[in-house]
């Protein structure tokens, strides 16, 4: 679940990465992407349970300023996220990940091609 929460900052590390980063981090998304349902998946079976999570507005008292009056007391809106329990299928969530297992092996494969593409497209200097 944590990894979600860094997916904005690996989005800003990849606009500082180089042309032969980028284009191995893109041809290796779909398989990223089915490491992390995975890993999704093998929790949700640990637990019992899915968490599902949203992001929920909440008001607080914060400081303002205008020009006429200066610094004064006003509400304002935060966000935060909250996780609930989703109950799952056990049986079906294990079918599930049986699934994604069995696309793995070709998900690798096409991703460490894309990358021999990206090396011979892009050499390092």
């Amino acid at each position: 679940m944590k990894i979600f929460y860094a997916l904005p900052f690996l989005t800003l590390l990849v606009a500082c990465s180089t042309p032969l980063e980028q284009c191995i981090n893109e041809s290796s998304q779909r398989y990223q992407a089915l490491v992390v349902k995975i890993q999704k998946s093998e929790e949700n079976i640990s637990r019992g349970y899915a968490i599902h999570s949203s992001t929920v507005p909440y008001t607080y008292q914060g400081t303002c300023y205008n020009e006429y009056v200066g610094s004064y007391t006003c509400p304002q809106t935060g966000y935060r996220v909250q996780e609930t329990p989703v109950e799952i299928d056990v049986s079906q969530e294990r079918a599930k990940l049986k699934r994604f297992k069995k696309l793995l092996p070709n998900a690798r494969k096409t991703a460490e091609a894309g990358a021999e593409q990206c090396r011979a497209q892009f050499p390092e200097e």
